[in-house]
């Protein structure tokens, strides 16, 4: 009777077990914390800095892929990879681009700055666009690098003024139908350039001139629903100031006044790009932004933070846009956690 006891409890319990499987929300099972940390040099998986100066992120087949200048020992840097699987542990790839093995003049009468990496669908191909600058900062040219697979030596494609325009600190953005743009600094930093990019990526055919006469460096682009935010920085050298945020319906046309946002000078940053994270139960969006001179160049840090909504009406604060929640809202957090999968964030 005893024997029979327990076995009827075990099955008892083993069904309660089952039963919490479906009425447990999925997502706290499933929940991997992510945390990012700011304000610190990120090291490497052999314990190294992680050298990827004014570079930026992307994700390819579950792998984040992070490029960037490397400042370590040169004012003529070369161009590192890193790839992480959980944006936390980072190892160290290749110098996809270095001095003199790239190009005669890389690393004696021209420089690398902002080096941009984009996966080209069409062609299959890792592409960077890059400021491409003088010592004296009299070029105003840009550079583009391609290759066959993300983590070998990048071939020299181009080099020059894009469609015969002054061009310096720079940025690219991928709209959601595949098109890719190369934005820049024009003008003696007067203007802001967007050249729309050829299918493969290479080369500028088209170019269109946004805020006009306002002095505006460092733009980083995002398409979120119908809207396009752009972020930008003033220029003031390697001081850093208040970045404003513009926002249009039309990536051509029609952008608006420039607003504030974040603290007067971004949290010590200037913006790189926007992250889109799309999870399974909400999208979210991180500003990437560079700490230059952390104390010196080659310290120079990442800093993450999530982007917050404010109800167009209300002013309520949310972690995900609505129709009511349009305003973007930059809050300084030294860390904070994120599950990649789910797109969820939270406070430390």
């Amino acid at each position: 009777m005893n024997r029979l006891l327990r076995f009827f409890t075990l099955q008892l319990t083993f069904f309660t077990f089952l039963l919490s499987l479906f009425t447990y929300p999925s997502s706290a099972l499933a929940q991997t914390w992510t945390t990012i940390e700011n304000g610190k040099t990120w090291m490497d998986t052999e314990g190294r800095p992680v050298y990827a100066n004014g570079g930026n992120f992307l994700l390819k087949d579950g792998v984040w892929y992070l490029v960037g200048e490397d400042r370590s020992s040169a004012w003529m840097p070369d161009v590192n990879l890193y790839c992480s699987t959980d944006f936390v542990h980072w190892k160290f790839v290749h110098k996809i681009i270095e001095n003199r093995r790239s190009h005669p003049d890389l690393g004696r009468r021209r420089m690398i700055e902002r080096p941009k990496l984009l996966f080209c669908p069409e062609t299959q191909k890792f592409v960077v666009w890059c400021h491409w600058e003088a010592r004296n900062y009299g070029a105003s040219e840009a550079a583009v690098f391609e290759c066959d697979s993300v983590g070998g030596d990048y071939e020299y494609v181009w080099s020059g003024r894009p469609l015969g325009t002054k061009s310096r600190d720079c940025n690219v953005f991928v709209d959601n139908d595949g098109t890719a743009f190369f934005i820049s600094t024009t003008d003696e930093n007067t203007n802001l350039g967007l050249f729309m990019l050829t299918s493969d990526y290479r080369q500028a055919v088209s170019k269109t001139v946004l805020c006009e006469g306002l002095r505006r460096e460092a733009p980083a682009i995002v398409h979120i629903d119908s809207t396009y935010y752009m972020i930008s920085s003033a220029c003031t050298g390697w001081e850093p100031n208040q970045a404003k945020l513009c926002v249009s319906r039309n990536l051509h046309v029609g952008w608006s006044r420039l607003f504030n946002i974040g603290d007067p000078i971004a949290y010590d940053s200037q913006a790189s790009s926007v992250l889109t994270i799309h999870g399974t139960e909400q999208t979210t969006y991180l500003y990437v932004g560079d700490r230059w001179m952390d104390p010196t160049l080659p310290e120079s840090k990442i800093i993450i933070l999530p982007i917050e909504w404010r109800n167009f009406h209300t002013g309520e604060l949310s972690k995900t846009k609505d129709e009511n929640h349009r305003q973007m809202v930059l809050n300084y957090r030294d860390r904070f956690e994120i599950d990649f999968k789910t797109g969820v964030w939270r406070d430390f």
